[in-house]
């Protein structure tokens, strides 16, 4: 998901050469790709990050997820790394993340990982940005395949980030996604609308609005 947040970056505790900050959040649904992870139920989330010289970063990132869909496991713990370099107006941001579900029952198909590549382009003095980002699988599972997101942002008025993306999940679903951003006290609102449409035949398609907020410290 591309960010909405225009929060000032929260100030970095420094531990040797590396910057660490932490983000905590609630969201009302848990949207991974368009696919509710939660059962339409809401999900609290926590991450820490690390800066390190050269661009390379490392981080961590958990939520609450449903049993049912991940098979016993009802909490989804993320670790990813990667390098993000700047070049102009163009930001490029390189990396792997693993999707981990701790207790799961399932020792083959519910972990995974992907690689991925970012690229932002941020004309200068212009309020308009624009984001593609590539996903793909470490293993070729049968029920999930490459991803691409297009997105564009424009920072509004009154401090208000607009933005619209839309992504192909590869033998799955497309998501459009619509969402309102704003800052308050140093708290992060996000409004989105997602409309998901799945590939499988004789599968609903879904409409979903969500609230999102999060803080970084």
């Amino acid at each position: 998901v591309f960010s909405t947040s225009n929060s000032k970056a929260a100030e970095a505790l420094k531990i040797g050469p590396a910057e660490i900050t932490f983000n905590a959040g609630y969201m009302s649904q848990y949207l991974w790709r368009g696919d509710d992870q939660n059962r339409n139920n809401g999900s609290a989330s926590f991450g820490v990050d690390a800066a390190l010289p050269y661009g390379i970063y490392l981080g961590s990132w958990t939520a609450a997820v449903d049993s049912s869909v991940y098979n016993g496991s009802s909490q989804e713990l993320d670790f990813y790394g990667g390098i993000t370099k700047s070049f102009g107006m163009a930001t490029v941001d390189v990396g792997y993340i693993a999707y981990t579900y701790p207790g799961h029952t399932d020792n083959v198909a519910t972990n995974f990982g992907e690689f991925y590549g970012k690229l932002n382009l941020a004309p200068e003095k212009s309020p308009l940005s624009f984001d593609v980002a590539y996903y793909d699988l470490d293993t070729k599972a049968t029920t999930q395949g490459e991803y691409i997101e297009y997105g564009v942002s424009y920072a509004a008025p009154s401090d208000i980030s607009l933005a619209v993306s839309y992504g192909d999940f590869e033998k799955n679903n497309t998501v459009t996604t619509v969402s309102a951003g704003k800052s308050f006290a140093g708290i992060d609102f996000t409004l989105a609308y997602v409309d998901t449409n799945f590939d499988a035949a004789g599968t609903k398609d879904k409409e979903y609005l969500t609230l999102t907020v999060g803080k970084s410290f």
